[in-house]
Order: C-alpha cells, then sequence, then structure tokens
C-alpha cells in the first residue's frame, strides 16, 4: 500500500512540474502580444521592457509575469524626462483567469530596483497624466479591458522616488525606499496596512529644507473609502531619525481642486537628543559624540481645506524642559535650555498666525 501511495505521489509530483514547466512556454507569446497591446492602446508614452520572464514555480497558484528593465518616457512636454526605469517588474496574475484568456486578474505586484521620477510644471501638468481617455468605456462595461485589478499585495525593493512639483513648490526624494503595502483593492471600502523603510528621506517646500536625508520607518494602516476618496489614518508608528511620532486623522478629496484635512500629530515627551537627529547639522558622523539631556515634546492638528485660495488652520505646541547640549570635543556647551512655544492659526489666513516662544 505504501509502494503504491509513493507512485501515486510521484506521479502527481511529476505531471505537476510537467505543467508548471510547460505553462509559461504556452502562454508567453501570448502575454506578450496582451501586454504590448494594452500598453500602445491605453498610454500615451514611449514603453519598453527588455524581456519577458514567466513562470508557474516561484509564484505558485498564481502565475508570475516579470518585465525586465521596465522604461517609460514621457512625450511632449516631457518628451525628456524618464517617468519610471524599473529593474524587474512582476505581476501576479491568477491562473485560472489566464487559462480562460478572456482577462487576467492582477493579485500582487512587484517591484525591484524602481527609479520613479514624478513630475508637476508651473502649469499643474503632471507627467504620470498618460492615460489615453477611453470614450467607449462606461461602468457597466468591462469586457474591453484586458487586464483586471484584484490586487492584494505590493512590493517595493531599492526604489528611488523623486516628487518635483513646481506648481505648488514641493519637492520629496525617497532614496533606497522599502516598502509592502496589503490591502483588498477590489473593495469600495478596505484598509490597506503599510510597511516602510526609507534610508534618506528629503522634503522641501518653497525652497525650504523640512527634512534632509532623514531615516524613516513607518507602519500605517489607511482606511480607504473610494467612493468617497476618504483616507483615515488609523493608530500607527513613525519614527524619523531616533524621534518616535503618531500621526492619526483623515483626508477627504471631494473633488480635483479641494483637500479636507483633519489630522493630529505628537511625538510623546521624549530625550532631547532625539529631537536634534532631525537637524541636519547636527545629524552627521559625530552625532555619536554629542551629550544631550532635557526633554523634549512636540503636538499640533490640522484642520480645514488646503486648496489654491485656503489653507487648513493650524495649532502647534513645542516644549524643551532642562535641555543640555554638548559635543565632547569642544571646551563648553548650551545649559539650561527651556523653550515652551506655541504657534496658532485658527482660520488658514498667513497673517492671522501668532507665535508665541517665551
Amino acid at each position: 500500500m505504501i509502494k503504491k501511495i509513493s507512485i501515486i505521489l510521484a506521479i502527481i509530483i511529476v505531471l505537476f512540474l510537467g505543467f508548471a514547466t510547460s505553462v509559461p512556454f504556452l502562454f508567453k507569446d501570448k502575454i506578450i502580444v496582451k501586454v504590448k497591446t494594452v500598453i500602445n492602446e491605453n498610454l500615451n508614452a514611449k514603453v519598453n521592457f527588455k524581456d519577458v520572464d514567466i513562470t508557474i514555480i516561484s509564484s505558485f497558484p498564481d502565475l508570475g509575469l516579470k518585465l525586465q528593465d521596465l522604461t517609460v518616457i514621457g512625450i511632449d512636454s516631457f518628451a525628456n524626462d524618464t517617468l519610471a526605469n524599473i529593474k524587474n517588474l512582476q505581476l501576479n496574475l491568477n491562473l485560472m483567469s489566464v487559462i480562460k484568456g478572456k482577462s487576467y486578474d492582477i493579485n500582487s505586484v512587484i517591484a525591484e530596483t524602481p527609479s520613479i521620477y514624478a513630475k508637476v510644471l508651473k502649469s499643474g501638468k503632471a507627467n504620470w497624466d498618460i492615460t489615453k481617455p477611453d470614450t467607449s468605456f462606461t461602468s457597466t462595461d468591462t469586457s474591453t479591458t484586458a487586464f483586471k485589478g484584484s490586487l492584494k499585495k505590493y512590493t517595493i525593493s531599492n526604489g528611488k522616488v523623486i516628487y518635483d512639483d513646481a506648481y505648488l513648490g514641493f519637492f520629496m526624494d525617497l532614496t533606497n525606499l522599502n516598502h509592502e503595502g496589503k490591502g483588498d483593492f477590489t473593495q469600495d471600502v478596505f484598509t490597506l496596512t503599510t510597511n516602510s523603510d526609507i534610508d534618506k528621506l528629503t522634503v522641501k517646500y518653497g525652497g525650504i529644507p523640512y527634512l534632509n536625508q532623514v531615516k524613516l520607518k513607518a507602519e500605517l494602516p489607511i482606511e480607504i473609502d473610494m467612493k468617497q476618496m476618504k483616507f483615515t489614518l488609523g493608530e500607527n508608528k513613525i519614527q524619523l531619525n531616533d524621534l518616535l511620532l503618531s500621526f492619526v486623522g483623515n483626508l477627504i478629496m471631494p473633488n480635483d481642486t479641494d483637500m479636507v484635512m483633519d489630522f493630529k500629530f505628537d511625538a510623546q515627551k521624549s530625550d532631547l537628543k532625539n529631537f536634534l537627529s532631525l537637524i541636519p547639522a547636527m545629524y552627521s558622523n559625530n552625532f555619536k559624540d554629542l551629550n544631550a539631556s532635557g526633554k523634549f515634546g512636540l503636538d499640533g492638528k490640522v484642520n480645514g481645506t488646503y486648496n489654491e485660495q485656503s489653507l487648513p488652520a493650524f495649532d502647534i505646541n513645542l516644549l524643551i524642559e532642562n535641555g543640555t547640549v554638548k559635543y565632547s570635543s569642544l571646551p563648553a556647551g548650551i545649559n539650561n535650555i527651556q523653550v515652551k512655544a506655541h504657534i496658532n492659526n485658527p482660520d488658514g489666513v498667513i497673517d492671522h498666525t501668532v507665535i508665541n516662544i517665551p
């Protein structure tokens, strides 16, 4: 009996391996044609990839489709800009949807070493707005869509992302980004659980660097309501260099111009040195030689509408108690640092801002 069972199992394994080996060859040409057709029909951009690998063993029970050296280059105003350059982009497809051949359901996406350059001109035109308008599409007709999203997971490894917005005067650079998100994107309301690790984060607004090559780690659960375009941040953990933060609240985008926000943030009273780690001049190779004591606290809230005409109201409190700062290589330090700062704006009008720092 044991011998018969072993033979049956061996036959099943051989059949499975044979099936797994043959599937890529059976569907590769068909999928490549479909991919190129979908790209050309739907995008106003120059899209190219070096090769396509198809596997079922490493991605089982899905069928893995990997595009190598994928590039997306803009046209017209962005003819010299590379929107995306991705070493490997893997789409894990529902195997049965591939076999049926009518549409391909994407369950997960993995991007290895992507370089993304998102750019907005002063006119407000964005380089990622490359989707061709589909005049034949209706909310009840999805038969013309070759690829359908049943996305539940996406992963970015060793990424480089630059967001350069000349319209808002905002710049952000994420270097060595490792990010993962899990959620059921097929639902109108779902929770997206994200984990992020960034080696160097730079944020500038109006030419002023507010964060300069800061290390970031974050665990953010985001409740997403696609019908209302509402995004809610639940209890989370955010670490900027050595400073631990919490940032909760919600953002609603009711139309193309307004962002209605209601957020609270705080850095519960911690060591002063954790706050000093955000200051670029101090967070350098000799930061470990900095002796700092005392307590630091930060909390605040932002509430209101952001658009071209208005800013949200904000209220910020910063506290430093009994602070001392000294580098071991210097003869003297700074002692008895006491700060109790309050910055308040009740209505979003900048001229109504009151800054009180005793």
